[in-house]
Parts: structure tokens; sequence; C-alpha cells
């Protein structure tokens, strides 16, 4: 066991679950670990411009994360569930203003990416497809100014939602370059979806998807369970909808109740129990696999289709999210993988092996759309909070990542952090095993199909003690603030997480 690690014994792990079980959990994909609220906002952009030589003579394979804040009002607001910061969509001179802001802001990062590989490109928002016709060619442009002759040949993906996907804006995104697209459809019963305040129905989804086929443009369905006053028949309906279409790559993810939204304060009565949102995961597991679909990770399904599309992407593939997924490097002679975010509150990623000696980092940009834009005219990094992560966060980073695909690979983890998973985590471990949510199989500890609901409880539970560190150093700041100089916060590992 390392020394430097807080375990959990067994009657630690079984308090923390008979304490959360019950309740319901946001989901933890977004942003890993820590979690934003423990970063550093006093002088974050100054801290990362500092790492800007250190982090540019370590070349990575990139993927490239680009924000458009700008969403149709709805009522209620954010669709009624979603947790991303977004502005309302104000028209053209908007969104051409707020693409010459990223312009500038992509000058402003270079230095960071210099000599890096652009692996996969995502736009994503808030609602891409908002955007004109000819915007979708100025995106192409920003990417491969940013990593100049880098974008043929990847995975190219703008998302959107199903009524904003006209014939001339697929062909717009097409000739652009993209390749994928991901739609939220997210609810295809049309009394349920109204719940969001979009005005979206069948027809909208069914026309969308035959205009991506005729473009030859591989597509993801994004579709959440256990919405409100929705029943098993229900989700499995929209998913024989979906299947029905061909559609090769299917998210299916649970309803966050979380924060301020309006899901979250005034439907929490409407929506299922843990147990029943439990029962609701089971039976389209079941479903997905009699129809040939696979899981990847708690929420992704693919099935497979030997035939390429012409752009040379699998139309159930989503590399973007399979890249970052173990974006540490195996050795030395691999470059590691890290995010690259670009725009309002996009967020930036870059992990390295502890044993590296290389910084690693987090970063997140204004989440005001006015500071985002006043950092950018001042010539400014715009970045609100940033994170030194230390060897612990790197090891749940990790964690994190790998149990979305609802398993630990003991010989990665014993590379990466020179221990073993079983005892650094032999709390964890028994208990779980005892609840029959997972078992070591060969070298590999494997959730079960119970246990890959409760991933979103699993990370939690496994980053406890960290985050309760985290909570004492924030309370110290918050008593005696201090300034820790972004040097020594790298060489000792240590940090400083402001709220």
């Amino acid at each position: 066991m390392n020394p430097s690690r807080t375990p959990m014994s067994p009657a630690d792990v079984l308090s923390f679950l008979s304490r959360h079980q019950d309740r319901h959990t946001s989901n933890k994909v977004l942003h890993g670990h820590p979690s934003p609220a423990f970063w550093r906002t006093e002088g974050a952009a100054d801290a990362l411009q500092g790492l800007s030589g250190a982090l540019s003579r370590h070349p990575a394979k990139v993927n490239l994360y680009f924000s458009i804040p700008f969403c149709l009002p709805t009522d209620p607001p954010h669709c009624g569930f979603c947790l991303f910061p977004t502005e309302d969509y104000r028209g053209k001179s908007a969104t051409t203003h707020y693409l010459e802001l990223m312009a500038r802001e992509i000058r402003l990062q270079r230095e960071l990416h210099r000599g890096s590989q652009l692996e996969s490109f995502y736009v994503g928002g808030g609602t891409p497809n908002l955007l004109h016709p000819s915007d979708y060619a100025r995106l192409m442009e920003l990417a491969d100014s940013l990593f100049p002759g880098q974008t043929q040949g990847i995975e190219k993906t703008l998302e959107g939602i199903p009524q904003l996907f006209s014939e001339d804006k697929v062909a717009a995104i097409k000739a652009a370059g993209f390749n994928r697209v991901s739609m939220g459809v997210q609810q295809l019963n049309e009394r349920l979806i109204r719940y969001s305040g979009r005005k979206q129905t069948n027809r909208h989804v069914f026309d969308a998807i035959a205009s991506f086929a005729r473009h030859e443009l591989a597509c993801n369905v994004d579709l959440i369970y256990a919405w409100p006053e929705q029943t098993v028949q229900d989700m499995l309906d929209g998913l024989r909808a979906v299947v029905a279409c061909g559609i090769r790559h299917i998210t299916h993810y649970e309803l966050n109740i979380a924060g301020r939204s309006d899901f979250a304060l005034h439907q929490r009565q409407h929506v299922p129990t843990m147990a029943g949102k439990l029962e609701m995961y089971l039976q389209a597991k079941a479903y997905l696999e009699s129809e040939g679909f696979v899981q990847r990770t708690v929420y992704d399904w693919e099935r497979a289709d030997a035939t390429a599309l012409p752009s040379g992407l699998m139309a159930s593939e989503y590399r973007y999210e399979q890249n970052l997924r173990d974006g540490l490097d195996a050795d030395s002679s691999q470059a590691p993988r890290y995010m690259c975010g670009v725009g309002h509150a996009a967020v930036s990623v870059r992990a390295h092996r502890p044993s590296s000696g290389v910084p690693s980092v987090s970063s997140m940009n204004w989440r005001s759309l006015s500071r985002y834009a006043e950092s950018v005219q001042a010539d400014g990094l715009p970045v609100e909070r940033f994170h030194v992560h230390t060897e612990e966060d790197v090891r749940l980073l990790w964690l994190f990542q790998s149990l979305q695909e609802m398993a630990v690979d003991l010989d990665k983890y014993s590379t990466h952090f020179g221990s073993e998973f079983v005892d650094d985590c032999a709390g964890v471990v028994d208990v779980l095993g005892q609840h029959g949510w997972a078992s070591v199989q060969g070298r590999c500890w494997r959730l079960s199909a119970e246990g890959g609901f409760f991933v979103p409880l699993i990370q939690s539970l496994l980053a406890h003690p960290r985050v309760l560190a985290l909570q004492a150093a924030s309370a110290q700041q918050a008593s005696h603030p201090t300034h820790i100089p972004i040097r020594s916060a790298i060489d000792t590992g240590a940090c400083s997480p402001t709220r």
C-alpha cells in the first residue's frame, strides 16, 4: 500500500454507502476529480501562463473541445435539467462576435500546445447547431489555426438539438469537414419532452437522422432515462424507435438531479426512486444487448458495423471520449492524451504520470461571457479557475475515467502508480465485493451490472478521503488567506484551492 494514501476501512465504506446509496446522484463525467469548487481562482490565468513553457516541452495528443454557449430560451430555463453555463441566443451578430473572441483566445493558447498532435475535435455547448450555416467552416478554420494541417483524417463532431438540424445546415456541417454529429434528443415521448420547455417533435428527430444518412455523417443520439413521470415502457419505446432507425451509437444516461435546475428544485417528486432508476438501467441494458449493442461505458452503447463511412469512421465509434479514458502515457516513449478546451466555460485537463515530473493541471475558462470577453480582449488567457494536481488527484482522475468503462485494469494501475489497487483500496474492494457490485477477475477489477449503475457513487466513495482533505484546506485558506507561488505548488505537490 502506498503510505501517502488515506485508505477507507470497511466500516468507513459501509458508513458512506448507508448515507448516500439512496440519494439522487449527479453525473461525475464532466470534470472528473476534483470538483472545480476546489480549484484556485486567485491569479489562475497567470498561473497557467507560467506553466506554458513547461507544458510545451512535453508534446501530447490533443482532443480539442470548442464551447458554443448559446441556447434557445426555454421555460423552465436550461431545458429544466441542464447544469452547463449557457447564454440565451441573441442572433447572428452575437455569435459572429463570439467566434472572433475564440479566435483571439486561440492566438493566446498556441504556446501551450506547441508540438502536440490533434487527435479529435468536438464542438459542444450550448447548442452549436444554432449557428448560421456559414459558421461551420469558420469553426474548422479556427481549429486548423490552433493545430495547422492537423484537422484532416480525425473524428470531428458537432452537437445540436433535433429541431435545428435543417437540411441546409446539415449540408453545411458536412461541407465544412465535420464527419460526425451528436444529437441531444433526450426524450421521444412528446408529452414528457414538454417538461423541458423544448419545442421538439419526433418528426424533427427522424427527419434529422434521415438527413445525416443522406450526407453520410456518423450520428450519436442522446437519450435520458429516469425523466419526470417516465415509465419503463416509455423508456423502452424510445430506445426501440432509435434502434429501428439504424443508429449505431446511443448515449443513454440517467437524469441529473442536482444543483439549482428546475428538475432538481420542482420535479424531484416526479422522478423514479433510486430503486426505480436501477430497474430502468437494467431493463435498458438487457434490451440493448438483445439488439446487438455492446456497452462501452456506463452510458455509451455501440452496435458495430464492419463497413466504414466514406470518412473512414465507424458509425458506432466515439473516439473523442474514448481517447480521454486512458490519458496517461503508458511509458516514456508514448505521448499522453489531454483535453484542450476553447471558449466560454471550456475545461482543459492535462494529466501526466506522477513519475514523469511534468505538472498535471486542469483549468476552466470564465463562466461569465462578459468576463470571458474582457479577458481575451485584454490579451489575457480567460481562465477563471485552475488546479495543479497532486499525485493523489492524478490517481483519482485516472480511476474516474476507468470506472466509466466499469473496470480497473490492475496492470495499468500498477504501472502508472507503483502500487496495487486492491491494496490501496482494500476496504472498498472488500465491501463492494460483499455487495455483489464488483469482483477481481484475473488482472481486472470489474463492476457487475448493478455496480455499473452505481458508478457515480463509487467514484465519490473512492475520492472521499481526498475530498475531505480539500475541504479542510479550503476552510483553512478562507481563515488564513495566503498566496502559494505556482512554482512552489508544482514542486511540493501542494494546491491552493479556493471557493
